[in-house]
């Protein structure tokens, strides 16, 4: 690995971080009055969860626009910085939310940079014996 390439992954954690915290401001402080396991309705912690969800892999996505190419550093590093985050907050009592609702949060938001990191895979088109099955109907 180049210098190059190396500033570019940290280029990319850096900026899929930073996407990723904007986005999920956005879909749970603006669009919901923040997310809580305590003091938010059923129906505010389910789209509030899947608004988390849709930024995180947003955040995947501008990671993989910025790095250009399928290196798995990336999300994994932007994942660190999540696993750093939450334990911070659990450890220190800075939620107030039960553990595994933390937990639970957590492991959506590195589900889903890792999904947005690799869309390209999901938008390519299907080869093999899928597309063959297709192509006869």
């Amino acid at each position: 690995m180049n210098l190059k390439t190396f500033f570019r992954i940290v280029l990319a954690i850096v900026g899929g971080e930073i996407a990723l915290i904007i986005f999920t401001t956005i879909a749970q402080e603006v669009l919901f009055d923040g997310i809580s396991y305590n003091s938010s309705t059923l129906s505010e912690i389910v789209f509030g969860g899947l608004a988390t969800f849709i930024a995180a892999i947003l955040a995947g996505v501008v990671a993989r626009l910025i790095i250009r190419n399928k290196i798995n550093a990336v999300p994994l590093g932007i994942s660190i910085l999540i696993s750093l985050e939450m334990t911070y907050l659990i450890l220190n009592g800075k939620t107030g939310d039960p553990v595994w609702f933390d937990c639970i949060a957590g492991g959506s938001l590195i589900v889903g940079v890792w999904l947005g990191f690799h869309y390209p895979k999901f938008l390519s088109k299907k080869t093999g014996a899928a597309s063959t099955k297709e192509s006869s109907h």
